[in-house]
């Protein structure tokens, strides 16, 4: 397990147990593993990636931290979001991060705050040199998200903007 701190935010690796009773959308055996959720977490798109995540946490044999976090309020373990990476950095160092706030907590600075101390936490390591992520052209809430962050844009697709992170 990796855990990072912010003023307001707890920043954890997803466990196996964790990813078993969100892929069962089980919100009791979520809470009987010492969280707080109010049923909104997991969001779809993270839903969908469970199967993903439980095989790198397999393949790794536990985390390595470039795979998924769930973002808690400090003061009472409330799961407000998650955010991660989409795997271990590839040969350039490029490691891609995603975010997503539930729909209650939005607009309150929870994603900023979360991804800014995961971009320095990756950044840290040897091994990264640059940071990717994507979103939907209709997401200003994620593009001023990434803006704000220091992302610049890399290039516009039929689906997706793609923006970067570069190590300084």
């Amino acid at each position: 397990m990796v855990l990072l701190e912010t003023d307001r935010l707890l920043l954890k690796t997803i466990d196996v147990n964790l990813l078993d009773a969100a892929s069962k959308l089980d919100h009791q055996a979520i809470i009987d593993l010492g969280y707080k959720t109010n049923g909104e977490w997991p969001n779809s798109d993270f839903f969908e990636a469970i199967p993903y995540f439980h095989e790198i946490l397999i393949k790794n044999k536990g985390t390595r931290g470039f795979d998924s976090w769930i973002i808690l309020k400090k003061n009472d373990y409330e799961i407000v979001g998650g955010t991660g990476f989409l795997g271990d950095p590839d040969t350039d160092g490029m490691v891609e991060i995603g975010f997503a706030t539930n729909k209650s907590h939005r607009r309150k600075g929870y994603c900023f705050e979360a991804a800014q101390k995961l971009i320095n936490w990756a950044l840290s390591k040897e091994n990264v040199n640059c940071i990717a992520a994507r979103c939907e052209h209709g997401n200003m809430g994620s593009q001023h998200i990434l803006k704000k962050l220091g992302f610049k844009l890399d290039r516009e697709e039929k689906d997706f903007i793609h923006w970067r992170y570069a190590k300084v």
